[in-house]
């Protein structure tokens, strides 16, 4: 699954994260992927980032909303293809 949060910070810039996961089955996780580690990626977090005004690009947006257990309704999830921004619509990895 392709997914990753982008975080405006306080001078207006946007910083995104890739968010990695094995979805299906008991095991669903999901990680978000830091430059030295990976943790996990829970409701809490995406919750205390969207609060600040982050949201999530998802390639496949109810896999990714299951995976975190989220309701289909709940904001603050988009389609990576519904994101015109081409700098808000890759991964970080990519030049």
């Amino acid at each position: 699954m392709k997914a990753r949060v982008v975080i405006p910070t306080a001078t207006g810039e946007l910083v995104s994260y890739d968010i990695t996961g094995h979805v299906g089955g008991p095991g669903q996780s999901l990680r978000i992927v830091f430059s030295t580690s990976e943790e996990p990626f829970q409701r809490w977090l995406f919750y205390l980032l969207r609060e600040i005004g982050a949201h999530v690009v998802a390639e496949d947006v109810s896999a990714f909303r299951k995976a975190l257990g989220v309701a289909d309704s709940e904001p603050g999830i988009v389609d990576e293809h519904s994101v015109p921004d081409p700098l808000l619509n890759r991964h970080p990895a990519t030049p």
